[in-house]
C-alpha cells in the first residue's frame, strides 16, 4: 500500500500525526420494528487498513512478529483511547476502558485477536456503548482492524431494551465469521521466513486492560517500549 493513501486522523481522535489510515469498506444495517415503530437498533461496521506514518516509522521491527504485533496494537490503543478524559474536575478520569475480552482466533490466514473498547461513565461504574474490534497484520508495516458498533434506539422506563436484540448480534457473528484472508505471494513469504525463524506465531492470550488515561508525551514515550518484544 502506498504512503499516500493513508489519510491522517483528526486531531479529535488522535493526539499526534504518527498514524495513518484508509477505510475500504464501512456499512450501516439498520433493523426496524413493526409498522410505525421506527428503527430499533443498527450495527455498523467499518475495515480499516492502519500503519505508521513514514516519519514516524517502527523502521526495525515487523509486524507479522507476535511479539512485535502487541507492541503495536498497545502503542495504536493508547494513541486512539487512552489519551481521551473526562471534562473538569473530572479529567482524571479516563473516557474509555479496554482492551477488555481479549481472545486469540485459529484457522486464519495470520494470528489475530479481537476485543472490546468501551466508553466509561464518570464513577467508573458502568461500561456501556462497546466497540468491538479485530486486529490482524497484512504486511510488516500495515494491519488491519475491523470495528462493529452496535446502536440501540429503543427502551422502555427501566432503560432496558424493549425489542429482541439477538439479530443485531447475529448479522455480526455472520459477517466476523465470514472474514477470509490471502496475503500476496511477497507479504506470505515475509511471514513465512518470521514463522521459521521464531517457531510460535501465536499472540498472548491474557491481555490486560491498559492503564488509562495516558498524556501525549506518555504516549509517545511508549513507543520505544519493547515489553512484549523481550517477553
Amino acid at each position: 500500500m502506498a504512503e499516500q493513501q493513508l489519510r491522517d486522523f483528526s486531531s479529535a481522535l488522535m493526539p499526534n500525526d504518527h498514524w495513518g489510515y484508509a477505510i475500504p469498506l464501512a456499512r450501516t444495517w439498520a433493523f426496524w420494528g413493526p409498522w410505525m415503530s421506527g428503527c430499533r437498533a443498527e450495527l455498523a461496521m467499518g475495515v480499516a487498513i492502519i500503519g505508521r506514518q513514514s516519519r514516524h516509522a517502527f523502521n526495525d521491527i515487523s509486524f507479522f512478529h507476535p511479539r512485535a504485533f502487541e507492541m503495536v496494537i498497545v502503542q495504536y490503543l493508547n494513541d486512539r483511547y487512552g489519551h481521551k478524559r473526562r471534562g473538569g474536575a473530572n479529567s482524571h478520569i479516563p473516557r474509555y476502558h479496554g482492551p477488555i475480552d481479549w481472545k486469540v482466533h485459529e484457522n486464519f490466514a495470520v494470528f489475530n485477536a479481537t476485543c472490546k473498547v468501551c466508553t466509561r461513565s464518570e464513577d467508573l461504574s458502568k461500561l456501556f456503548n462497546p466497540e468491538h474490534l479485530f486486529f490482524f497484520p497484512i504486511s510488516e508495516k500495515y494491519f488491519v482492524q475491523v470495528g462493529f458498533v452496535q446502536h440501540f434506539y429503543s427502551t422502555n422506563e427501566k432503560g432496558q431494551l424493549a425489542f429482541d436484540s439477538t439479530p443485531v448480534q447475529a448479522l455480526q457473528d455472520a459477517i466476523f465469521n465470514s472474514i477470509r484472508l490471502e496475503l500476496s505471494p511477497e507479504n506470505q513469504a515475509c511471514y513465512n521466513k518470521i514463522k521459521a525463524e521464531i517457531g510460535n506465531m501465536e499472540l498472548t492470550r491474557e491481555f490486560a486492560p491498559l492503564k488509562w488515561p495516558v498524556t501525549a508525551q506518555e504516549s509517545t514515550n511508549n513507543q520505544q517500549d519493547s515489553l512484549f518484544i523481550e517477553r
